[in-house]
């Protein structure tokens, strides 16, 4: 007797999609590397208020900035948010681990190709840094506090302090998807490691320099991506006199900061659809 079978029911893209989302996220899960992260960014969040304890001056207030800049992993003295080293590993291993294998392993769970697969891979890297960062946030700014009251100062305006965050948050979110474009175009492992440490710190700054030089490129450098990165994560209208000018500086951007924050998120956006093209040029179904 023949035993009857059962006529499989296609999937809807949604449903594609929300299968390839289950399979990241539990892979990334599964990982022991990811918890080590995990814990090493929990510890030093908490450590955040050493920072408050050695920077005071006395008694008065701590200002806004200067506890923004602290929770957010001080992105000034770092060009990007300090964060983003340890989060290089997640939003780089997805597609790494896809190189590693010579064939993308969640394409066959969502069935409707590389391209659900990589948003797959961007949607699950949004949710992590996005979370870890604000997990972050709010362990860094009780640290803070914590350490403030224990040495008798007052307390920074919080309310102030909260668009710096979230701007902080969704930055996050953004560098997991440069993370997730950059391997996918350079189909390499350790390539894009070394670009996206190299290019926000000195490369950027190199090649705006040199661009400046030439006709009609004047003040070039302030439209670069990570400049205007720095500026959508550091208001410098929010200092004075010297301090002003001097965070300018380390910005290298003269953008108000919505325009910056804007700007930021159209380069994210290109830069992770030259992902998704490069990622999807040898699915079977795009030709």
């Amino acid at each position: 007797m023949t035993p009857s079978l059962t006529k499989p029911v296609p999937l809807t893209p949604t449903e594609a999609f929300l299968r390839a989302c289950r399979y990241e996220g539990r892979h990334l899960a599964a990982l022991r590397s990811t918890w080590i992260l995990l814990s090493v960014v929990t510890v030093l969040s908490l450590l955040t208020g050493l920072t408050v304890i050695l920077d005071l001056d006395g008694p008065e207030a701590v200002q806004a900035s200067t506890a923004a800049d602290a929770i957010t992993w001080t992105p000034l003295a770092t060009q990007v948010p300090a964060l983003c080293f340890f989060m290089l590993v997640l939003g780089t291993g997805p597609v790494s681990n896809d190189l590693v294998t010579g064939a993308a392993r969640t394409t066959w769970l969502a069935v409707n190709g590389r391209g659900t697969a990589y948003a797959a891979k961007c949607a699950v890297g949004v949710s992590i840094g996005c979370s870890v960062a604000a997990a972050s946030v709010i362990i860094g700014a009780l640290s803070y506090a914590t350490a403030l009251s224990l040495t008798g100062s007052a307390q920074p305006p919080w309310i102030a302090v909260l668009p710096a965050a979230a701007r902080f948050i969704v930055w996050m979110g953004c560098w997991a998807l440069w993370c997730t474009a950059t391997v996918s175009l350079l189909r390499s492992r350790v390539l894009p490691v070394i670009l996206l440490l190299l290019w926000p710190l000195i490369a950027e700054r190199l090649v705006g320099a040199l661009l400046g030089h030439l006709p009609g490129l004047d003040g070039i450098g302030n439209w670069l991506p990570f400049a205007v990165g720095r500026a959508m994560l550091t208001d410098a209208s929010a200092y004075t006199g010297d301090d002003q000018s001097f965070t300018q500086t380390l910005i290298g951007s003269h953008l108000p900061t919505p325009t910056a924050t804007t700007l930021f998120c159209l380069y994210t956006a290109a830069i992770t659809a030259a992902g998704l093209a490069s990622y999807s040029r040898r699915d079977p179904n795009s030709s």
